[in-house]
Formats: C-alpha cells, sequence, structure tokens
C-alpha cells in the first residue's frame, strides 16, 4: 500500500514538494485510481501545511503583542482566483464546540431527502479525506475532487507568489475544494461545519449565509479562541449574518448572552431549538419525541448515532431543517439516515469495541454517560489525545479503580503533536485509575486491550477522532471507503 504521504506520480514528498509541482500533481488523475487520487490531494493539502505562512487569526504574542493575521482576506482571495460566487445558492454555517459535524450531515440528508441538490463540508476527516466531501448523497467522487483539486493546486501556486496573502492553508483548499465541487454539480445548498471558531474560520467567507446555526458551546482550542465561555461563544457567533436567521442549540447562560448581543448587534433573528421529550438511547441509536415551540409535537422521531448528546444534535438539525422550509416527513428521513464514524460508534462483529473521538470534557462527559448506560463487564480503555488538550479534565471524567486504561500516542499522521503516554498516564492515576499502561504504538495499544477482552467486557476508544480513524482501519480501508462513496461500505455494515 502507498503510504498517503506519497504519490505515485514521481514519489514526491509533501515536505519536498515544490509550487511548480502542484499542477503537475494532477495532469493524469482521469487514469488513477480513487484512492490513488485522494492520495495526491493529501499529498498536496500536505504540502501546503509545510509551506510558510502567516496565522490566520489575530493573536497575542509572549509580551502582549498583538499579531494581526489575514483573517478571511487569504480565503476571500482564492475565492476570487476560482472565480467563485454563492449569489443565489443557499449556504447554511454550522459553528460551534461539540456536534457540529453531526448537526451537518442531519441538516445535509434532510435537504437530500427533499430533492435539494445539496453539497456539505465536514472537518476533520476520520479515516479518509473523502470523508470531508459530501455531495448530493454521499462521498463525492474521486473524479469530481481530482477536476476541483487541480484548480485549487493552480489558484495555490499562484498565491504563494503573493506576499501580502501567501498560499492558502490545508483546510482553507479542502474547503474549496468542496466548494468547486458543489459549483460542478449545481448544489442549491451548501451545508458547511466550522473549523475552529466562527468569526476568522475560512468557512465564514462563504456568503451570504441563509440561515447560521450554533451546537453546543463550551471550553476548547482556548489557545486561540479564549479561556473563557464569554470569550469563545463570541467568536463562535461572529457567524450570524447581518440580517438573517440563527437558531442555537440550549447553551450556558454566560454563552447564550454573548450569542444574543452578536445577534442584537447585527439585526438577525434568533430562533431556539426544539425541546426533547422521553428520549431513549440504545445500541443502535435513540428515540425520542420533538417539540417545538409553535405547539408542534414529532413522536417517534430516530437516530442511527448514539447517545442522547446525538438527540439534541438532532433537535437543532430539525428546528434548522424546518427554517429552511422542509417538512416533517424529510427531516424524519434525514435524522434516520445520519451517521458519522467514530461518534460513539459500535464496530461489526462480536469483539465489543466502540470508537469515539471524544477530545474534550463535555465530549468525553457525553461518551462516560452513554457508557454508564450500557451493560457491559469490564471496561479497557484505549486513550491518546493531542498535545494542545486539556488532558486532565478527560482523565478525570474516564479514570476509575475498576476500569483498565492503556494510554498511547496518536499516529504519525496527527496534525499536532500528541500528548506524551506518561503524561496522560499519571493523571489517570491522579484521579483514582489503578491499571494503567503506556505505549507509543496506538496499534499495540489497541492489541493490548483486544487481548484482555472477556465476555462482555469492551473495549473504547477515545481522545482524539485520528487515533480513532486510524484503529478503525481494522474494519474499513480508505480504499473501501472512496469505492464504496461511504464511510459505511454495505459488505461491512449491513
Amino acid at each position: 500500500m502507498v503510504s498517503p504521504w506519497y504519490s505515485r506520480a514521481g514519489d514526491i514528498s509533501a515536505t519536498e514538494m515544490q509550487p511548480s509541482d502542484f499542477v503537475t500533481l494532477f495532469a493524469d488523475t482521469e487514469t488513477a485510481s480513487p484512492v490513488e487520487t485522494y492520495r495526491r490531494i493529501c499529498v498536496f493539502l500536505n504540502a501546503l501545511a509545510a509551506l510558510p505562512k502567516k496565522s490566520w487569526r489575530p493573536r497575542i504574542k509572549s509580551g502582549g503583542v498583538r499579531v494581526e493575521g489575514p483573517g478571511l482576506d487569504r480565503m476571500r482571495c482564492l475565492l476570487d482566483r476560482l472565480n467563485l460566487s454563492f449569489e443565489g445558492c443557499s449556504v447554511v454555517h454550522v459553528a460551534g464546540t461539540s456536534g457540529k459535524g453531526s448537526t451537518v450531515l442531519m441538516i445535509a440528508e434532510s435537504l437530500h431527502a427533499a430533492g435539494r441538490r445539496t453539497a456539505a463540508f465536514f472537518s476533520p476527516h476520520v479515516t479518509s479525506l473523502a470523508e470531508r466531501f459530501w455531495v448530493r448523497g454521499g462521498t463525492a467522487g474521486a473524479d469530481l475532487v481530482g477536476r476541483a483539486a487541480s484548480f485549487v493546486a493552480g489558484a495555490a501556486a499562484e498565491m504563494v507568489l503573493d506576499t501580502e496573502i501567501g498560499p492558502p492553508s490545508y483546510f482553507e483548499s479542502a474547503l474549496a475544494l468542496l466548494l468547486l465541487c458543489a459549483d460542478e454539480e449545481g448544489c442549491e445548498f451548501i451545508v458547511l461545519e466550522a473549523g475552529l471558531g466562527g468569526t476568522y474560520d475560512a468557512t465564514n467567507a462563504v456568503v451570504p449565509g441563509v440561515l447560521d446555526v450554533l451546537t453546543s458551546i463550551g471550553l476548547d482550542h482556548t489557545d486561540l479562541l479564549g479561556d473563557t465561555v464569554e470569550q469563545i461563544a463570541r467568536d463562535k457567533a461572529g457567524i450570524v449574518t447581518p440580517g438573517g436567521r440563527a437558531i442555537t442549540a440550549a447553551l450556558m447562560p454566560e454563552a447564550m448572552g454573548e450569542v444574543q448581543a452578536a445577534v442584537s448587534a447585527r439585526a438577525a433573528a434568533l430562533h431556539a431549538s426544539p425541546d426533547i421529550e422521553g428520549a431513549v438511547c440504545g445500541e443502535y441509536g435513540c428515540q425520542f419525541t420533538l417539540c417545538f415551540r409553535d405547539g408542534i409535537r414529532w413522536e417517534g422521531m430516530e437516530t442511527r448515532m448514539n447517545g442522547i448528546h446525538q438527540a439534541e444534535n438532532a433537535a437543532l438539525a430539525a428546528g434548522a431543517c424546518r427554517l429552511l422550509g422542509l417538512g416533517e416527513g424529510d427531516i424524519r428521513t434525514g435524522l434516520r439516515k445520519a451517521q458519522l464514524p467514530c461518534r460513539i460508534e459500535w464496530m461489526p462483529g462480536d469483539l465489543g469495541v466502540i470508537l469515539d473521538g471524544a477530545h474534550n470534557r463535555s465530549k468525553v462527559r457525553a461518551l462516560a454517560d452513554t457508557l454508564g448506560g450500557i451493560p457491559s463487564g469490564r471496561r479497557h480503555f484505549v486513550l491518546g489525545t493531542m498535545g494542545d488538550k486539556d488532558y486532565a479534565a478527560l482523565a478525570e471524567e474516564l479514570a476509575g479503580p475498576v476500569d483498565r486504561y492503556f494510554v498511547t500516542l496518536p499516529p504519525e499522521n496527527s496534525p499536532r503533536p500528541g500528548l506524551s503516554p506518561k503524561k496522560f498516564a499519571r493523571a489517570l492515576r491522579e484521579f483514582g485509575a489503578r491499571e494503567v499502561e503506556e505505549f507509543l504504538d496506538p496499534w499495540q495499544a489497541f492489541g493490548r486491550a483486544i487481548e484482555e477482552l472477556r465476555n462482555g467486557d469492551l473495549v473504547v476508544v477515545a481522545g482524539s477522532l485520528v487515533l480513532a480513524g486510524e484503529l478503525r482501519k481494522r474494519w474499513v480501508s480508505e480504499e473501501q471507503i472512496t469505492e464504496a462513496g461511504s464511510a459505511f461500505p454495505p459488505e461491512i455494515w449491513t
């Protein structure tokens, strides 16, 4: 198997590529296999990530000096070079701390069920880059994304020469790929998952927005967004469109205050998601009743993703879809069909393995609450997270005297340095864990946990979507995902 860091077109390393190589990388993608095309795109995006560039957002350096970044200007420049305009297209922005990806997919699936040509952007991906690009009901075909990549590569090579703006980032270029695919497919709706924050997130350059959606907001990415809920909410609320419409999940008072202030300042209309009643969640999803503010009740709603937090995401998505003019039947279909990998995902087979990407306190708490309702024997946690995460909060939520812990580094292709297993293990012990082992290799940690399984036990992987996505390859490969057009190939998930 060829490493995703290399292309068969001359075995060009992402770190060795020159801007002049960008376009030639896609010269013959019409004859390449789907997985090869996506791997070339990976090489291109990683080459962009390796190029020196200005920080994309303002920041405070040591000594209190404020340094200005290009903000949205670089993304706008890229859109201009690609001749992309979104007049006449309905753009839905989704920002928040937790639940963005699930909410985006539920909205996109509902629009698709209603017969609307829809594209959606996700970040990050789990196992295959293809998971970021959803067009008209499934993962975008490699031929479509390959054509888009040739245009983005050309624009990026030109921007390298612009000393004021510089080359686009990995995230900005990946977003541009989806937007070009949506343009070629004539999509009426584009649903965008914000990456970090909102005000300076590249998705905020895609305007005008027909609806802005805010999921739950808590502490995460404090090094960039601020170290209080108020500061983070203020940044997330930066997606609110002047004179537009916004809808929020139930938020903490300090977060809601910032959202209301942003909505008021921009003369926008604010809506609340419906309430949930009678939620029952199990291994195969949730059932619940939605109670809308106008007195309408929808009973027997379902989502295939597990956990009460997914019912809350579904409520927000349903409220958003009603504002977009969709009917009950199409929304029911969309919520029921939506499924993302590594969101408290039970893997097929008899091993008893759950993969989850929880990496902050709120997400780990949702995982712990869901696990509390699953009858099982002993739990064997395989944990690994990034060095910039609040690992003490993860340890506090998961540590216990009965369960076992196999602590490891995320895989080598992680976007940021991983947290030392020794440091994570020390925190787990401080919060009461008794049996903790440390590993540098995630596959060794996973294998050790599998060895320890007894009848009725569970293996639970958490701490990073990158870690969960790497271990998911035990069941499904990049090739299968790109060929099936889905992270859930039917030959594996029946």
